[in-house]
């Protein structure tokens, strides 16, 4: 009968233990608008109809700058950093699928404030493209 009371007592206690320790949960995240944010980001919604996972760059002056990844068959809203758009708005985007040879590149696009950009890239790079409004 001790040994009872004594192993109900340790597993009531291990439950209170466990419970007690609950990780704190994070508010959920705020939903970006449909135009630019406050601080004049551009916002770009990308549909992965790829089966591969994307990084996607904003090139800029001859260098790329990470945007973010986005996983294969999935959407995405990444935003670009402020600024980025040139003086004139010219903007370019790459995407390099995880363990792909050549990238996929959208045209120029000009984009004015308060746009956003669209991108969807197809299962075959012929079907990707990209619009701006």
């Amino acid at each position: 009968m001790r040994v009872r009371t004594l192993w109900l007592s340790g597993v009531l206690g291990l439950a209170l233990g466990c419970a007690a320790s609950r990780p704190q949960t994070s508010p959920s995240p705020v939903p970006t608008t449909a135009a630019a944010d406050s601080k004049g980001r551009i916002p770009v919604r990308i549909d992965n109809q790829n089966y591969s996972d994307l990084d996607v760059y904003l090139l800029s002056r001859g260098t790329r700058v990470l945007l973010g990844s986005v996983t294969g068959l999935t959407r995405a809203t990444l935003m670009l950093p402020t600024g980025s758009a040139l003086t004139d708005g010219r903007v370019q985007l790459q995407a390099d699928p995880l363990g792909a040879v050549a990238p996929i590149r959208t045209p120029q696009l000009l984009v004015s404030p308060g746009e956003q950009v669209y991108w969807t890239i197809g299962a075959d790079r012929a079907d990707s493209y990209a619009s701006v409004g």
